[in-house]
C-alpha cells in the first residue's frame, strides 16, 4: 500500500506549509489510477491527532497528457484512454502525480 507513503508525504507537506494552524479542508489530487478510497483511508490514519485531522478531504481526478501513436494529437486522459480525434492508442508523456496537494483552507481564528 504504497499510497500510505504518498499520503504520509503530503501530510507533512501541508503540515510545513500551514504550521499549527488548522485546516479545515484539503483538495488532494490523484491520477486516474489512484484508488480515491484508500488514499481517503489512509489520510485519515496518517493525520490523527495532527491539526488536518479535522479538515474535510475532497479528491479530485488529473489526467494524464497522453499523445497518439496513430496521429501524433496530444490529449488528456487515463493510460487506456483512447485519442479523441482518430481512436487510436496514446502513450503517457507527462503523467498525473499519484497523490499530490492540490488546495487548502485553513480555519479563520476566532
Amino acid at each position: 500500500m504504497h499510497e500510505r507513503a504518498l499520503v504520509s508525504k503530503t501530510a507533512i507537506e501541508l503540515t510545513s506549509v500551514t504550521g499549527l494552524d488548522r485546516v479545515s479542508r484539503v483538495t488532494l489530487a490523484l491520477s486516474p489510477e489512484t484508488d480515491a478510497a484508500v488514499v481517503e483511508e489512509a489520510w485519515r490514519v496518517v493525520t490523527s491527532g495532527t491539526p488536518v485531522a479535522a479538515a474535510t478531504l475532497t479528491c479530485i481526478t488529473q489526467d494524464h497528457v497522453l499523445q497518439c501513436l496513430e496521429c501524433g494529437a496530444e490529449y488528456m486522459g487515463g493510460k487506456l484512454s483512447p485519442c479523441p480525434s482518430c481512436g487510436g492508442n496514446g502513450l503517457i508523456i507527462d503523467p498525473a502525480p499519484e497523490v499530490a496537494l492540490d488546495d487548502w483552507v485553513v480555519e479563520e481564528p476566532l
